[in-house]
């Protein structure tokens, strides 16, 4: 399993003596003791959005290339599209393993979702790293089985930690699914906060996934209006004034004109509430006037496609944002400029053509070559065509972290003892040791490692202090 870095904060030292740290916080020695100022530290999030096409056609289970290459379906160590997702870099985003996978036409959680987290659980060789939310989402009718199933949900259980699964019903409730109230899956609100660390007002966020009513036509689009507004008013009378908020899912929306996809744009819920607007990265200024479902060469449309894998000509599947999301407010949830993507897409597959054509460049030079198994460009756009008839939607976000404090230190013979305070439950925090501040980390002798299981802990560094030898510097870096 490929270790993410953490965000790394400016290099600054403490000097007493011969003993010296570099750590996220800037501590100095003064008549009054040690004392501290706290760097803010986050972690990326990678969010996906997927159509998975298991509920048609007689599937049930996940398809041949999602977990597994078309060709060798139950080898899971070989990888195929989730796994390749963690492996393309993203903008200035290293590869890293993705962290919420919100689905869509699913058959059941035991069907579809259970051999998802196993699959992943496999590839990775790290028991209990994904898991799913256990809420059974429904549909018009009550069926799970067949005809565009539930909505569903996988997260890795060592980034973020799920706080409820909320189901967004219409007025009257599920008896009403369906075209009394335009809903006919039943939409999910789930809520998180990052893994480790206790859940705060700072740090939480919600994703309400969907899956509107197919087909263009003006009864399909009024019930997708119906939907929009169920959901729109949810979040504006439901959730705190500065809740961060992702909308994504599987939109069936033909143009950018659509009510239903205005009405998650528009800066008033139509309850009247000024509250949740959403936001589309890839229409800023919410124009009307673009069709995503017609035949052309404008690469600024084709890199929008989802679907279908075999013959693109939709974009069906959004993530949408919430403004204090989208433009970085302090103190939550942000997405990461330049992140958004179709992946397998960048606009060189033409209309009506596979992603698998020779022609596509999605994923040249964007895939690593030292995750658990290489994974080229060429095997993954095949996989895509037999994962799902839909394309999966990709974004990073970052999400800040209590900054960690050494509240003391001490010497203890020739071993240094350092308590600290603010730590993130399961992190690797080590102690790094250094003579020349001018050597990179990777010519730095680690000296300690632990993984706390509270915020507060205790860590020794033995051995690691020698009065008699030129200055030392220490770093404590937690992942």
């Amino acid at each position: 399993m490929r270790k993410r870095e953490p965000t790394q904060p400016a290099a600054l030292v403490i000097k007493t003596r011969s003993i010296n740290f570099i750590f996220g916080c800037l501590f100095w020695w003064a008549s009054a003791g040690l004392m501290a100022t706290a760097l803010a530290q986050t972690r990326t999030l990678r969010i996906v959005t997927y159509n998975l096409q298991a509920d048609t056609g007689g599937a049930t289970t996940p398809l041949p290339g999602l977990l597994a290459p078309p060709s060798d379906t139950n080898n899971v160590q070989a990888g195929g599209v989730l796994a390749g997702i963690g492996e393309e870099i993203v903008g200035n985003d290293p590869a890293q393993p993705l962290d919420i996978l919100a689905l869509q036409e699913t058959t059941s959680n035991p069907l579809t979702v259970a051999p998802i987290v196993s699959g992943l659980n496999s590839f990775y060789g790290v028991a209990g790293m994904y898991s799913n939310s256990s809420y059974q989402a429904t549909e018009s009718g009550g069926f799970v089985g067949s005809g565009n199933g539930p909505n569903a949900l996988v997260y890795n259980t060592k980034t973020v930690q799920l706080l409820a699964s909320v189901p967004v019903d219409p007025p009257g409730g599920t008896g009403n699914l369906g075209k009394s109230s335009g809903e006919y899956r039943e939409v999910m609100r789930y809520q998180f906060a990052p893994a480790g660390v206790a859940p705060t007002s700072t740090n939480e966020f919600y994703l309400y996934v969907s899956h509107y009513k197919a087909l263009p036509s003006i009864t399909n689009e009024t019930y997708r209006l119906g939907e929009a507004r169920i959901i729109r008013n949810h979040a504006a009378t439901n959730l705190p004034t500065t809740a961060r908020i992702l909308y994504v899912g599987d939109y069936n929306v033909t143009s950018s004109g659509e009510a239903g996809y205005l009405t998650l744009l528009s800066n008033l819920a139509p309850v009247g509430v000024a509250q949740a607007q959403g936001v589309d990265p890839m229409n800023l200024t919410a124009r009307t006037d673009l069709n995503w479902s017609t035949d052309t060469t404008d690469t600024n449309i084709l890199m929008l496609e989802t679907e279908a894998a075999t013959s693109l000509q939709y974009r069906d599947d959004l993530q949408l944002m919430t403004t204090n999301v989208y433009y970085g407010t302090a103190g939550g949830l942000k997405y990461v400029p330049g992140t958004y993507h179709v992946f397998g897409n960048n606009g060189t597959t033409a209309y009506y053509d596979r992603v698998d054509a020779d022609s596509n460049t999605a994923l040249d030079h964007r895939l690593v070559t030292n995750g658990p198994v290489f994974l080229s460009a060429a095997q993954l756009e095949l996989d895509l065509t037999y994962a799902s008839d839909h394309l999966p939607v990709v974004a990073d976000y970052t999400i800040p972290l209590p900054a960690p404090v050494i509240t003391s230190y001490s010497l203890v013979g020739t071993n240094l003892v350092l308590t600290v305070a603010n730590s993130i439950t399961g992190g690797v925090y080590t102690v790094w040791l250094t003579t020349n501040l001018a050597w990179p980390l990777t010519n730095w002798t680690a000296v300690a490692t632990q993984v706390p299981t509270v915020g507060t802990f205790t860590l020794t560094a033995t051995n690691a202090v020698n009065r008699a030898a030129p200055r030392r510097f220490y770093l404590l870096q937690g992942k």
